[in-house]
């Protein structure tokens, strides 16, 4: 088919007026269509193709002619009305592809864990704590170090992100176990199971690192039943998404000297609730949802790319890019 137009729907970001001016240059002929609010998007939803951003549950029942919706996220997440994620019913209902932007924050990522990895390893928390009262102790640490080239790290989520985790943890003479539903091997890591076997492994994981996406088989998979089977020296770290951590359960594992530690960059709740018992944990990094910092132009450039790439190709009739399985979320 051949594309007549292309929507933006709410909220319109400084990302997406950045995007807007690119395809209105490239794509001079297709008609772009920006929408500020959801009352214009009901007005047109039933004359729109193709677009980018949330459609509602109301409104996805009117959008007849939508062919190809692009999410600007890899994963799902809640939206404004609390209990509707990306991926209800009536969208995995509907006819329309959905497309995601995954393999585009790969490299950032994968460094932001590597950060964590490096830090926790060598109980920098700890040495800051002390730093911060002025004491030179070179006993702070509340565990032994974790010498990297005698470790194993479990990936959880092998994807992009997953993969060059691995590449860089292998390059540290790291055993790497890798855990995905849609891989059997993997360069850069010694074996890839399912979610189902991480039971069998997890009590020889020195770095339990999540980058999966939040759906109804991974939410809250990290929970203290599956701390309590982990070395007491070991970490946590969480970059995939919030939801699939129970918090409490792991500020009391940490607490409780379960596991030792964590690094943390995505949340149930964000912001992170002032009161909450992570602020005051030891041995635990908290980073406010920045493994993309400074990174905006980059990774701007590479969603621009698909976007543009998928419309070329359905232009053509052809499949396209990062199609996503609606009823797995991914």
């Amino acid at each position: 088919m051949k594309l007549n137009n292309f929507a933006f729907f709410p909220p319109i970001d400084i990302t997406k007026k950045d995007l807007i001016n690119r395809l209105k240059n490239d794509f001079p002929k297709l008609d772009i269509l920006v929408f500020e609010d959801e009352s214009e998007v009901s007005e047109n939803i039933h004359n729109i193709d193709a677009g980018y951003g949330w459609v509602s549950p109301e409104s996805i029942k009117n959008a007849n002619n939508l062919k190809w919706l692009a999410n600007p996220d890899s994963g799902s997440f809640v939206n404004d009305s609390g209990k509707d994620g990306w991926f209800y019913k009536e969208l995995i209902d509907h006819p329309v592809i959905v497309t995601n932007p995954r393999g585009i924050y790969f490299d950032y990522i994968g460094n932001h864990v590597m950060a964590y990895i490096l830090s926790l390893s060598k109980r920098f928390p700890d040495f800051f704590d002390a730093q911060r009262n002025n004491l030179w102790d070179k006993n702070a640490n509340k565990h032994k170090a974790i010498h990297l080239d005698e470790s194993t790290v479990m990936i959880v989520g092998s994807g992009g992100i997953g993969q060059e985790v691995g590449r860089l943890c292998k390059a540290f003479k790291m055993k790497v176990i890798g855990v995905d539903p849609k891989f059997t091997s993997l360069e850069n890591f010694d074996i890839v199971i399912t979610q189902n076997e991480i039971e069998s492994y997890i009590n020889e994981v020195d770095f339990l690192v999540s980058t999966v996406m939040h759906t109804p088989e991974t939410e809250h998979m990290f929970n203290l039943e599956l701390f309590k089977k982990m070395k007491s020296s070991s970490v946590f770290i969480n970059v995939g998404r919030g939801k699939t951590a129970n918090l409490n359960d792991l500020s009391y594992a940490i607490n409780n000297n379960i596991i030792s530690g964590a690094g943390l960059d995505v949340f149930d709740e964000e912001p992170l609730p002032e009161n909450h018992k992570l602020w005051g944990t030891k041995g635990v990094i908290i980073t406010p949802h920045v493994a993309l910092l400074d990174a905006g132009e980059t990774i701007t450039n590479r969603r621009y790319e698909i976007i543009k790439d998928n419309i070329k190709l359905l232009n053509e009739g052809k499949e396209l890019k990062n199609i996503v399985d609606k009823e797995k979320w991914y």
